[in-house]
C-alpha cells in the first residue's frame, strides 16, 4: 500500500503545483490579451489618425484652389477687370502650327514662371499681345500665390466658350516635376477639359466653383480632380470680333500629392478613397454601399472602413477602406509570432494535460483501485491465512482484530497477558510461547491501524519444528560420531595397512642386499616395482580420504621456490635419461625467495607432473618452468608449468580429467587408479590455486599450477637436508638406537635395515620393555612405535622427556595424518615419519637428528654416488674400468687442447651414468658437455674438468674395490 499512497500523495502535490500554475497561466494570459488589445487599439487610433490626417489635407488642399480660383475671378470681373497693356514678353516661342491653331510658348522676364497660349491663326498682332499680357499677369499671380502657399500648385487652364483659345499656366515642358504638360497631349488634355465642361452643362455665371471627376486618364499614372469657375474677361484673350462671352478657369488637382507619406515612400493610407463633393458628386473613386456606413471607423468583411466628414458650411464627405491585409502588414509577423505561440501554448496545455491524465490522474486512479483492492485482499488473506494474526490495541492492549487461525491456536489470551506485562516502549519483538502442550512462535511488530498506535502479532504453531530441531541435534551428534569413527578408522586402516607393507617393502629392500643370481634379481625388481606401486596407490587412496574427511591441512613456512624446481628436477633426471628424454628446468629470474608456503605439497604436485609426463612421454623432453605472473610488494603469483612431447590428451577427457579414479583410455599406459591429478586439484585448492591443463593429441601436454603466495622478508629458509648417499654395502654409521616396536615383522625389519646401516640397534616390544632397558647401557637415539600395548609411544617420550632424557626421540606410525605428527611433537619427539621406512629415509632421519651420526664423514665418493640403482658385482666390474678408461681419454684431450675429444667422452660418460642414476655426476658431465660447445677449452674449463676427473676416479676405484670384496667373500 507504500506505493498507493506515494500515488496519491503525488497527484495532490501536483493539483497544488497545477493550480499555481494555473493562476500564473491565467495572469499572463489577461496580460497577454491586455497587451493585444492596447496594441490593436493603437493600431486602429494610428490608422484613424492618418486617415483623418489625409482626409484634412484633401479638404484643406480644396479650399486653397477654391481661395485661388475665386481670387483669379474677382480680380478679373468686368467691374474689377486691371487693364492689360501691352507687354513685350522677354521670350515668345511658337511650339506648334497646325490645324488652324498656334501654340506659343511665353513668359514675361527671364526667370518667371512660362506659360502656354494656343490660339486660333486668325489672332490678330494685337490681340496676341493683349493675350500674352493676360497670361504674364494670371503666371505673375500664379507664382505668387502658390508661392506662398504649403500645397502643391495645380496645373491651370483658361480656355474661351468656343474653344478659339487657350492658355495654360505653368506652361508645356515647364518646371513642375509631377504631371507634366507634354506638347503633344496640349490640345488633348484642354480639348476633353472643354468637352467635360461641355457635358456637365455648367453655369459659371456665378462665382462659385464647381469640382468634378476628371476625365479618365486625362494625366497618366494620377488620380486627380477638376475644379471650374466663370472668369469675366472675355477681352483678356478673345480677339474684339469675336461675341463676348464668359472664359472657363480651369485647374487640374493632382490627389496624389496631399500629404507627404504618398508623395515620397509612394505608399498609399488607405486601399480605396472616395471623394464625394458637398453636391454629392463623386469625384474620386466609386461610391457603393460605404456612404451608409456610419461616420468614423466600421468594419466590414473585407476590412476597415472610415467615414469623414469636414467641418464648415459645406461638407466634405470621405470614404476610405483598408484591407485587413494591409492593416496588418506592419503587425504581421509580431501577430504571426503571437498566433504560433498561442498555437504552441494550445498545444502545450494539450500535452501538459494528456501527461498529467496519464501519469499523474490515471495512475492515481489506478492506485486507488489498487488500495481499494489491496485493503479487502488484506482482508481476506488476514482472515484466511494458515498462520494465526491478531491486532491488540497499543495503549491499553485490547483486542482489536483476530482471525480464525488465532482463534484455534488460543494463544492470544497468553500474549495479551505478555503484552500487558510490557511497560517499556520497545517492541516485545519475537518469543515463543508454550500453550498447552504446543510450542507457539509469536512474532510482534509495531503498526497502525484506523489511525491508532498498534500491535500486529502473528503466531505459527512451531512444535514439530521445535520437535524436528531436536532430532536434527540428535543427528548432529550422531553425525559427529560417525566422523570421528571415520578418522579413527581412517587412522587405524593407516595403521593396519602400512605395518604389514613395512615388511614386505623393507625385507625386498634388505634381500636386494644379499647375494642373488641374476634371475632372482630379475624377480626381485619385479617384487619392488609392483610394491611401490602398490604403496604409491594406498598412498594416494588415504589422501584422498584425508582430503574428503577435512585432515588434509597445510602448513606455511618460508621456502625458496628455486631450490624446489631444481630438486623435483633432479630427482626425476635419472629417469629421463633411461628412458631417452631430455629433462631441463626454466625459472623466472624475477622469481623472488623466501616464500610463505607450504612446499611439502607443492613438491608433491610437481612429482606428481613430472612423473606422469615422463611415463607418456617416448621421446622428446620435458620441461618444468616457474613464471612471475603477477609481482606486487608483499606477494606473487606464480605459474608452475610441466611440458612435455608426449601423446597428448583428446579434448573430450580434459574435463574428466581432475575427477578421482578417471583414466584417459586410447591405449596409454594407464598404470595406476587416476587419483594422481585428483590429488593434485584438491591440493591446489587446499593453497587457494588452480589447476589449468592445454593438451593436443599428438603434440603434448601442459600442466600447470596457478597459486599466489606472500613474500617473505628476512625469513631464513629452512635447511633442506641433504641427499642421503646410497652406498649401504659397507657400514658408515656408528650409532647405539634403542627401537620399540611390538610387532615382530617390524622388530626383525627395522633392526636388520640399522644394522645395515651400521647402526647397533637394541630392540624392545613395547614402551614398559624400552623403559627398562633405557637404564641398563647408554644409546644415541630412540626410535619408537606410536601404538604399542601397555605404554604407547606418546607415553614413552613423555616418560623419558620427564627423567630428563636430551636424546633424539624419533616416533614410527602407520598413521599418516598430520595431526598424528603434531602430537608426536607435542610430547617431545624430535621427528616422526610414516612407514613403511625405505632405508634412504631411515638413514636421512638418523643423520638429521643425531649428532653422533651426522658427525661421521661422507666420502666425496659415496656423495656422488647418491641415488644410483642397486649393481651386481660385475656391472660394478665394469662400470668401474669403463670410468677408468673415460677418465684417461679425456685427460688425453686436455694435454692436448682437443676440445671435441673431451666434448665427446663426457657425452659418452654423461650416457653411461644416467643409465645407472647417477644424477650428481650426469648433471655434471651436461653442463661441461653444454659448456664447450658454447664456448672454448679455456684454463678455467680445463681445471673444473679435471676436478670433474677426479671425482669420477674416485668411484671408479669404490666400484671395484666393492666388486673384489664380493668376489672374495664368495670364495
Amino acid at each position: 500500500m507504500k506505493h498507493a499512497s506515494l500515488r496519491l500523495d503525488k497527484l495532490a502535490q501536483s493539483s497544488q503545483r497545477l493550480n499555481t500554475a494555473l493562476l500564473l497561466l491565467t495572469g499572463l494570459v489577461l496580460l497577454l490579451s491586455s497587451s493585444c488589445y492596447w496594441a490593436v487599439s493603437r493600431l486602429l487610433d494610428a490608422e484613424q489618425e492618418k486617415v483623418e490626417f489625409h482626409f484634412a489635407r484633401v479638404v484643406e488642399i480644396i479650399h486653397e484652389h477654391e481661395a485661388f480660383l475665386r481670387n483669379v475671378a474677382v480680380g478679373y470681373s468686368r467691374s474689377n477687370a486691371p487693364p492689360l497693356p501691352s507687354v513685350q514678353s522677354t521670350q515668345v516661342v511658337e511650339l506648334q502650327r497646325d490645324a488652324g491653331q498656334v501654340v506659343v510658348q511665353a513668359k514675361g522676364f527671364a526667370l518667371s514662371l512660362p506659360f502656354t497660349l494656343s490660339h486660333a491663326v486668325g489672332f490678330s498682332a494685337d490681340d496676341t499681345r493683349r493675350a500674352l499680357a493676360f497670361g504674364v499677369q494670371l503666371t505673375d499671380y500664379y507664382g505668387g500665390y502658390w508661392a506662398s502657399s504649403f500645397y502643391a500648385s495645380p496645373q491651370l487652364f483658361v480656355f474661351t466658350p468656343n474653344d478659339v483659345a487657350s492658355l495654360a499656366v505653368p506652361g508645356i515642358g515647364g518646371l513642375r516635376q509631377h504631371q507634366p504638360l507634354l506638347r503633344e497631349h496640349y490640345r488633348e488634355v484642354v480639348s476633353r477639359l472643354h468637352q467635360l465642361q461641355q457635358s456637365q452643362s455648367l453655369l459659371l455665371t456665378d462665382s462659385r466653383v464647381r469640382w468634378m471627376r476628371a476625365p479618365l486618364q486625362l494625366y497618366p499614372r494620377s488620380r486627380s480632380v477638376v475644379a471650374m469657375i466663370g472668369l469675366d474677361a472675355p477681352a483678356a484673350v478673345l480677339p474684339a470680333n469675336q461675341p463676348q462671352g464668359l472664359l472657363t478657369l480651369a485647374a487640374v488637382v493632382d490627389t496624389s500629392q496631399v500629404d507627404e507619406f504618398e508623395r515620397v515612400l509612394q505608399r498609399s493610407v488607405y486601399n480605396q478613397f472616395t471623394l464625394i463633393s458637398p453636391q454629392g458628386d463623386v469625384l474620386l473613386g466609386s461610391l457603393g454601399d460605404e456612404h451608409m456606413a456610419p461616420l468614423g471607423l466600421s468594419f466590414n468583411s473585407q476590412g476597415l472602413r472610415f467615414k469623414m466628414l469636414s467641418e464648415g458650411g459645406e461638407h466634405w464627405t470621405g470614404l476610405y477602406a483598408i484591407s485587413y491585409q494591409d492593416f496588418l502588414r506592419y503587425a504581421k509577423w509580431p501577430l504571426l509570432g503571437l498566433g504560433l505561440t498561442f498555437l504552441a501554448a494550445v498545444l502545450l496545455g494539450w500535452w501538459i494535460n494528456h501527461w498529467y491524465k496519464t501519469r499523474i490522474v490515471s495512475p492515481a486512479q489506478r492506485a486507488q483501485e489498487r488500495l481499494f483492492d489491496s485493503e479487502a485482499f488484506n482482508r481476506i488473506m488476514l482472515h484466511n491465512a494458515p498462520a494465526g494474526l491478531c491486532v491488540v490495541r497499543r495503549s491499553d492492549c485490547q483486542l482489536l482484530l483476530e482471525n480464525q487461525r488465532a482463534l484455534l491456536l488460543g494463544g492470544t489470551a497468553p500474549l495479551v497477558d505478555v503484552l500487558k506485562a510490557n511497560d517499556g516502549p520497545d517492541t516485545p519483538g519475537e518469543m515463543c510461547l508454550a500453550v498447552q502442550g504446543r510450542y507457539l512462535q509469536i512474532v510482534v511488530v509495531a503498526a497502525r491501524y484506523e489511525g491508532e498506535d498498534v500491535f500486529l502479532c502473528g503466531c505459527n504453531d512451531i512444535t514439530r519444528h521445535v520437535d524436528e530441531t531436536l532430532q536434527l541435534n540428535q543427528a548432529r551428534q550422531e553425525a559427529t560420531a560417525a566422523n570421528e569413527a571415520k578418522t579413527v578408522f581412517l587412522a587405524t586402516m593407516s595403521h593396519e595397512i602400512r605395518t604389514p607393507l613395512y615388511g614386505v617393502l623393507g625385507n625386498l629392500e634388505l634381500m636386494a642386499l644379499t647375494a642373488m643370481s641374476e634371475r632372482q634379481r630379475q624377480y626381485l625388481e619385479i617384487i619392488q616395482g609392483s610394491s611401490t606401486v602398490l604403496f604409491q596407490l594406498i598412498s594416494n587412496i588415504l589422501d584422498v580420504s584425508k582430503i574428503e574427511s577435512g585432515q588434509m591441512a597445510v602448513e606455511a613456512a618460508p621456502f625458496n621456490p628455486r631450490q624446489l624446481v631444481e630438486e623435483a628436477v633432479l630427482g626425476f633426471t635419472a629417469t629421463a635419461r633411461n628412458k631417452g628424454l631430455q629433462i631441463d628446468a626454466e625459472i623466472d629470474p624475477q622469481v623472488p625467495h623466501p616464500l610463505l608456503g607450504d612446499a611439502g605439497r607443492i613438491r608433491q604436485i610437481l612429482h606428481n607432473l613430472l612423473g606422469n609426463a615422463i611415463k607418456f612421454t617416448e621421446s622428446g623432453r620435458v620441461r618444468l618452468r616457474l613464471t612471475v605472473q603477477a609481482l606486487l610488494a608483499n606477494e606473487v603469483a606464480l605459474q608452475w608449468q610441466v611440458t612435455d612431447t608426449g601423446v597428448g590428451i583428446p579434448e573430450k577427457a580434459l574435463d574428466q580429467l581432475f575427477k578421482p579414479f578417471y583414466q584417459v583410455a586410447g591405449g596409454q599406459d594407464g598404470n595406476g587408479a587416476g587419483l594422481g591429478l585428483s590429488i593434485c586439484s584438491r591440493l591446489s585448492e587446499l593453497m587457494g590455486g588452480s589447476m589449468r591443463v592445454v593438451s593436443e593429441p599428438g603434440l603434448g601436454s601442459s600442466f600447470s599450477l596457478f597459486i599466489t603466495l606472500p613474500i617473505v622478508d628476512g625469513a631464513p629458509l629452512v635447511a633442506s637436508p641433504e641427499l642421503v648417499p646410497s652406498c649401504l654395502d659397507a657400514p658408515c654409521l656408528n650409532v647405539r638406537v634403542l627401537v620399540a616396536e611390538d610387532n615382530p615383522v617390524s622388530q626383525a625389519v627395522l633392526q636388520e635395515q640399522l644394522e645395515a646401516l651400521g647402526a647397533q640397534a637394541t630392540v624392545a616390544r613395547d614402551g614398559e620393555h624400552a623403559l627398562q632397558i633405557w637404564g641398563s647401557q647408554p644409546f644415541d637415539l630412540v626410535i619408537t612405535d606410536i601404538n604399542m600395548p601397555r605404554l604407547n609411544g606418546y607415553d614413552l617420550a613423555r616418560a623419558l622427556r620427564e627423567q630428563g632424557v636430551q636424546v633424539p626421540i624419533i616416533g614410527v606410525t602407520a598413521n599418516a595424518l598430520r595431526e598424528e605428527g603434531e602430537r608426536c611433537l607435542a610430547v617431545g619427539m624430535n621427528a616422526w615419519v610414516v612407514k613403511p621406512l625405505s632405508m634412504s629415509t631411515l638413514r636421512q632421519a638418523l643423520m638429521a637428528h643425531c649428532r653422533r651420526a651426522s658427525a661421521l664423514a661422507v666420502s666425496p665418493a659415496e656423495r656422488d654416488r647418491d641415488g644410483w640403482i642397486e649393481l651386481s658385482p660385475s656391472m660394478r666390474q665394469l662400470m668401474g674400468d669403463t670410468l677408468l678408461e673415460d677418465v684417461q681419454h679425456i685427460e688425453q684431450g686436455l694435454a692436448a687442447g682437443d676440445a671435441d675429444r673431451v666434448r665427446q667422452r663426457l657425452h659418452s660418460l654423461n650416457g653411461a651414468l644416467a643409465s645407472v642414476r647417477a644424477g650428481v655426476l650426469s648433471n655434471a658431465c651436461q653442463t661441461w658437455e653444454n659448456t664447450l660447445y658454447e664456448g672454448p677449452l679455456d684454463h678455467h674449463a680445463t681445471t673444473q674438468i679435471r676436478a670433474l676427473c677426479a671425482r669420477l676416479t674416485a668411484v671408479a676405484h669404490c666400484l671395484l674395490a666393492e666388486s673384489k670384496a664380493h668376489y672374495k667373500e664368495d670364495k
